[in-house]
């Protein structure tokens, strides 16, 4: 798997950087300690804008890209909410934010790019949800950074946590696309490789180095046009415009939410858990299935509803995909001494 650009020190007390430790670039404040511990309010907006400096770095141009499209959102959610007020614009927005989040962002990029929970009988299906994905965040820009947080959760070198604070771990979004362009070109083969599964068009070494991204970016650009197209027609035949305009807002409150999630869904926010230990949220876990603290206990599961009460959406669309055949295996087995209903705890 994939851990952070942090040199550990070996037996003889040296720092040996490999492939496995140097996959993102260290952020210009290092490497803060575990939660309650973050960087200062001017470091980690130092470390956004060193993130989406495309004047000085052009392979921050991503990044920077991705920051205004979310601000873009942004002002679209404002000025729907506050020209069209109303129950059923609301009811709207929080419906296209639970779609989004429980399709694309627990099904797609959580339980499938970045852990594979299951498998998908052919590449086609999986390029399927790569071009239908409404949130445009590049999968390697999602997966890369979340299995080193697994790796190191709440730990020096974890991309985004409670230990960065709020603020820190809602612009990690942009800050954790800083990849290592010095990979060797072995080791960059091996990122391709762990990648291959989500069905992406992969750039080569030299084009890696120019651009920091493993997708070829104009293999981005045009599934960007494609899925704003392939959304916006639905929902404008759906409502006309005011449908396309409640959908982009759905699209930034889902994001909103996910870069929240960040840091609520590893804070111990109410006493209950140690600082930074994942926790179990009602919101999160009914809107997208992220039952966190299941998770974490589990992360290879396709599922982390794992008491009764605790509703698993993405989980049930997981299965119903093995039904139709679009799915071929699907790990759901919890090893039963390990787990029992009673460990479950929840934290709204």
């Amino acid at each position: 798997m994939f851990y952070s650009a942090m040199a550990e020190p070996s037996a003889s007390g040296n720092t040996h950087p490999t492939y496995r430790q140097t996959m993102l670039d260290k952020p210009t404040y290092g490497h803060p300690g575990p939660a309650p511990s973050a960087p200062a309010l001017r470091q980690v907006l130092a470390e956004w804008f060193d993130a989406i400096s495309f004047w000085k770095d052009r392979t921050r141009l991503l990044p920077a890209a991705y920051a205004a499209y979310h601000f873009a959102t942004f002002l679209v959610f404002v000025w729907f909410l506050t020209t069209h007020f109303s129950i059923a614009s609301v009811l709207t927005v929080l419906l296209c934010a639970c779609f989004i989040g429980t399709v694309y962002n627990t099904v797609w990029y959580h339980r499938f790019g970045s852990h594979q929970a299951f498998k998908f009988r052919s590449v086609w299906f999986a390029r399927a949800f790569l071009w239908t994905n409404p949130i445009c965040l590049r999968e390697e820009s999602y997966v890369i950074p979340h299995r080193i947080h697994h790796a190191k959760s709440d730990e020096p070198g974890d991309p985004y946590g409670p230990h960065l604070g709020w603020l820190g771990s809602y612009l990690a979004t942009e800050t954790q696309q800083k990849t290592n362009r010095n990979l060797t070109a072995a080791e960059y083969e091996r990122l391709v490789k762990s990648l291959e599964h989500v069905g992406l068009m992969s750039n080569t070494y030299e084009h890696y180095r120019r651009t920091g991204s493993v997708e070829n970016v104009w293999h981005y650009f045009a599934r960007v046009v494609f899925v704003h197209l392939f959304w916006g027609i639905l929902a404008w035949a759906a409502a006309g415009w005011w449908g396309v305009w409640a959908w982009i807002s759905g699209v930034f409150l889902l994001s909103f939410m996910v870069r929240d999630f960040n840091y609520r869904g590893h804070s111990a926010l109410t006493g209950t858990h140690k600082p930074g230990e994942p926790v179990n949220q009602f919101v999160y876990g009914l809107i997208a299935g992220e039952w966190h603290e299941n998770h974490h206990q589990y992360p290879r599961l396709a599922r982390s509803g794992l008491a009764w009460w605790q509703v698993d959406a993405p989980y049930w669309i997981i299965r119903a995909m093995k039904v139709c055949g679009i799915v071929s295996q699907c790990n759901s087995q919890v090893p039963p001494a390990r787990f029992q209903p009673s460990d479950a705890q929840i934290v709204v």
